[in-house]
């Protein structure tokens, strides 16, 4: 696959079948996350959890969260859940502070986007989930289920799997989002 088939064939899947993609295709969707433009001297750390357990009780934890007002599954039956952590900044300076946690969120869509667009290219789906991960907050026994060292916290993840929903190619829409040129 090309770069462009990747772009226009990767969409957001929720719905997985059981198939475990190999340790060696996990190898290069975490390679590609590595290969991220990112500031480097951010705390980060991945978890890859292939546990149902973990994942079962990150499920309860969510159902907990949103009072009911979403409906599992969250995680959609994927066989892999990526978490991104990071260690947030807290300083006397406001300013300085804003200013690197911003950038620490900026690392974190680079990361998840080189994992979704590997993951297509080894023929899986992906899907960005953040539900699961707001509702880590204030529960460290699902922190610590999931792998989040200890003084960090859940910032994004995704689900990867096989899938055996198509996944067409998408058109591009010029209306999704606004675009100016300055000459």
């Amino acid at each position: 696959m090309d770069f462009e088939e990747i772009l226009t064939h990767r969409v957001s899947t929720r719905k997985y079948n059981d198939r475990m993609p190999d340790e060696q295709t996990l190898q290069k969707i975490i390679d590609a996350a590595l290969l991220s433009p990112i500031v480097r001297w951010h705390k980060m750390h991945l978890s890859i959890v292939t546990n149902q357990d973990a994942m079962n009780l990150a499920e309860e934890a969510t159902d907990e969260f949103f009072k009911g007002q979403r409906h599992r599954p969250h995680l959609y039956g994927a066989p892999v859940w990526i978490i991104l952590s990071g260690k947030k900044y807290e300083e006397d300076d406001p300013d300085s502070t804003r200013l690197k946690n911003e950038n620490l969120f900026w690392n974190v869509g680079s990361i998840i986007e080189n994992m979704e667009l590997q993951a297509t290219a080894l023929g899986l789906a992906s899907c960005g989930i953040n539900t699961a991960v707001v509702s880590m907050l204030g529960r460290p026994d699902v922190k610590k289920a999931v792998g989040i060292p200890d003084g960090y916290e859940a910032l994004a993840s995704v689900i990867i799997g096989y899938s055996d929903e198509p996944c067409p190619e998408r058109e591009v829409k010029p209306d999704l989002i606004p675009v100016s040129y300055i000459k």
